[in-house]
């Protein structure tokens, strides 16, 4: 039942903190998940996708790491808050929060319908906040924390046909920017990260079948492949742990388009 690479731990990086990932039952999330278990990461996992989300904590466990999962809307405020609360109650604190939810629907801006617009923002943007503002009193109290979120290159500079999504990916990156402003006084860490393309098992699938279109899109990166998700749960573990001690109010952007220019 092993999951994303076996739960071996390596270095101890996260030994014993206390970490919360919204949206962690598959692809990045899950990848984030086991990256961190096996750094001896305490974690609560929130996914609304019940079955995918149990399979991933019984991988963790099975390979030796430390997982709940909790399943919820994240963008219910009141599920945010109760579930943030309940790690706080058993644990007595929060170290870590990564948020990984986000949604996107293709449309020109003068297409989208009130409905694409908002259901983007609620899954994209709200779900980031409600965490966020959720998990920033306890985090307050013990004068420490890092709030990582996941932002897109779609965030930085537009991109056509996603303008819903990319208005939220970009304020995911304002949100991390204002949140370490306002509260590294408090010891608080607060950045975000693009991933690039990421070969995750939807992503693969949906490209099996299409090479010209996949040969198109890396051409436009400035590795010329996609991310792996290992590769991108690296990122988040270094940005969740002490050695990114005094790196707040930055996107880490991975892999996005070669030299500056747009991929088609």
């Amino acid at each position: 039942m092993g999951g994303e690479g076996a739960c071996v731990r390596t270095n101890g990086r996260l030994e014993g903190k206390v970490v919360l990932v919204n949206g962690g039952a598959r692809g990045i999330g899950a990848a984030a998940v086991h990256r961190m278990a096996r750094e001896g990461a305490v974690l609560s996992v929130a996914d609304i996708d019940g079955d995918a989300l149990s399979a991933t904590v019984a991988a963790v466990e099975h390979d030796g790491g430390v997982a709940t999962g909790v399943v919820g809307d994240a963008t219910d405020s009141a599920f945010v808050d109760a579930w943030v609360a309940g790690v706080v109650e058993r644990h007595g604190r929060i170290d870590v929060l990564y948020n990984n939810v986000g949604v996107s629907r293709g449309g020109l801006i003068g297409d989208l319908s009130d409905d694409d617009w908002h259901f983007q923002q609620r899954l994209t943007l709200d779900s980031v906040f409600y965490a966020t503002r959720a998990a920033l009193a306890p985090m307050v109290r013990a004068r420490a924390g890092s709030i990582i979120s996941m932002s897109s290159g779609a965030g930085i500079g537009g991109e056509y046909n996603l303008g819903g999504y990319a208005a939220a990916k970009a304020g995911v990156i304002n949100l991390m920017e204002t949140v370490a402003m306002e509260y590294g006084p408090y010891g608080i860490r607060a950045n975000s990260l693009t991933p690039g393309p990421t070969a995750t098992e939807p992503f693969v699938a949906y490209y099996r079948d299409r090479p010209e279109d996949i040969d198109q899109l890396t051409a436009g990166l400035d590795l010329r492949r996609t991310s792996r998700p290992d590769e991108v749960a690296n990122t988040i573990l270094w940005l969740a742990s002490d050695e990114s001690s005094n790196i707040t109010g930055i996107c880490v952007r991975s892999n996005i388009r070669a030299g500056g220019a747009r991929p088609i």
